[in-house]
């Protein structure tokens, strides 16, 4: 009877066993966002824009002169403008 119990337990184990989807499948459910690399250069100044799904990540400002670049902090679209700090400037003193 114990026997019959355990049978009867694999079948419906293996019943209920759902194949595990494959790569292509969850790819495409998940695709890789967009990633964009917009270069803008002009006579003083070259700007690096980083974009991932659309949404820019980073940006760096590069000058042609001897002063050192910079970064620009993006627009972060969870937090408010004000407490975001977008658009202000960090400066790199020890970058690596």
């Amino acid at each position: 009877m114990a026997a019959a119990a355990i049978t009867g337990l694999c079948a419906a184990t293996l019943a209920c066993a759902q194949p595990a989807p494959s790569a292509e499948a969850s790819a495409a459910r998940f695709p890789e966002p967009k990633v964009e690399r917009l270069i803008h250069a002009d006579g003083h100044s070259r700007v690096e824009e980083w974009r991932i799904g659309g949404q820019t990540r980073s940006i760096e400002v590069q000058t042609r002169s001897a002063l050192p670049g910079y970064d620009v902090r993006p627009i972060d679209g969870a937090r408010p403008d004000e407490l975001s700090g977008a658009g202000t400037r960090r400066w790199r003193v020890l970058r690596f």
